[in-house]
């Protein structure tokens, strides 16, 4: 894809790739045969790479990446349903367990405090729809699309979404669980760049080079601006927002004991089968 050979540092996890080319660094989603869904390990990885950006003085742009024909297809349904689709049961995923250090700890809701580019090498739906809003600079390979999906599966929905396309452009995606191709994303904005999926590191590369001929007072000015709007938009949550995640996690747990529609839209994806909800929409 166009990838440098002057990597400096590379540090190879279980669920991703962190390398340093320069003061460029750059993150791989790497759970290829698991179409890079955010399963717990994961989420540990990619948060360790956050800090690693955030705390490194000598990194001044990132870039994400995924491995394989996917960016990220959101959330690790089957993981999921292991923690919560079974009655009864009282566990928490650690990033969900107020005791646990990972609490809050999400790669795709955190905060990251320099200039961060999206490759989008491939299909990105939900979760990693949701880095792709981290992320202050984007290109895609011509030959995919993004979508949301949290509605197909009745867990929410991308309302951020809106605060990046128009109005009903956004409920497409939210709402009709539609998509947008890398053309129809770089018509409305969406993207800065598209082209060959082999040259898209190479178009993340030109566009991090440009990041650094700011100066550093005005990237941080702006930076301060990209986060205050992605917490206005409730795609991160600002940093005192661990309480009111306790808070929806306690409100969630009681909600799935007595509305067994909310974990329907998940088990039938995971079963590859019709839904089969209780209410009526």
């Amino acid at each position: 894809m166009g990838y440098p050979d002057n990597v400096d540092f590379r540090k190879e996890m279980e669920a991703a790739i962190f390398e340093r080319v320069g003061d460029i660094a750059v993150v791989t989603l790497n759970r290829p045969q698991n179409a890079n869904s955010l399963n717990t390990q994961m989420h540990i990885d990619v948060v360790w790479a956050w800090d690693e950006i955030n705390n490194n003085p000598d990194i001044r742009v990132a870039i994400v990446t995924g491995n394989g024909k996917f960016f990220c297809a959101g959330r690790d349904v089957k993981e999921y349903l292991e923690f919560y689709g079974k009655d009864g049961e009282k566990k928490l995923r650690p990033i969900d367990d107020p005791n646990h250090p990972m609490f809050g700890k999400l790669c795709n809701h955190y905060i990251i405090n320099k200039p961060l580019i999206a490759a989008i090498n491939g299909v990105c739906v939900g979760g990693g729809l949701e880095i792709v809003l981290m992320c202050d600079l984007r290109v895609m390979a011509e030959d995919t699309y993004i979508a949301d999906l949290h509605a197909k599966v009745n867990v929410g929905g991308m309302n951020s979404l809106a605060s990046e396309l128009p109005w009903p452009i956004a409920n497409y995606l939210t709402m009709a669980n539609g998509r947008l191709s890398a053309q129809e994303c770089l018509h409305f904005g969406f993207v800065n760049r598209i082209g060959p999926k082999e040259k898209l590191m190479e178009m993340a590369f030109e566009l991090a080079e440009m990041v650094k001929t700011s100066g550093p007072d005005s990237l941080r000015h702006l930076k301060k601006g990209s986060i205050d709007r992605q917490i206005s938009s409730g795609n991160i949550a600002p940093p005192d927002g661990g309480e009111r995640r306790r808070g929806r996690i306690e409100a969630m747990r009681a909600a799935q004991e007595q509305d067994k529609d909310l974990l329907e839209g998940m088990r039938a994806f995971a079963e590859k089968r019709g839904v089969a909800y209780e209410k009526s929409s």
